[in-house]
């Protein structure tokens, strides 16, 4: 799939998202590319932010920065210390 399209549809969802309080809109953008993208799509899109993301609307961007980093599961405290040995 075209950069161009992937770009014109993550902007849509984040337009979708943008009257939300800022915390929703960045979790449901992200979500929503989680589960309704498949995985070449989300990988397209990852190859694309890593050269700049040109085109992608910020709140598109801050969420998909944030969605590439990973999940945010608490590190449970056992887990942790074995960890740092």
């Amino acid at each position: 799939m075209k950069a161009s399209v992937l770009v014109q549809m993550a902007n849509q969802i984040a337009d979708f998202w943008s009257p939300y309080p800022k915390a929703e809109a960045l979790d449901g953008i992200s979500k929503h590319i989680h589960a309704a993208w498949e995985p070449r799509m989300r990988d397209a899109l990852k190859a694309y932010m890593d050269q700049g993301g040109d085109g992608l609307s910020p709140l598109c961007r801050e969420a998909l920065t944030e969605y590439f980093k990973g999940p945010k599961t608490p590190v449970k405290p056992a887990a942790a210390a074995k960890a740092a040995n």
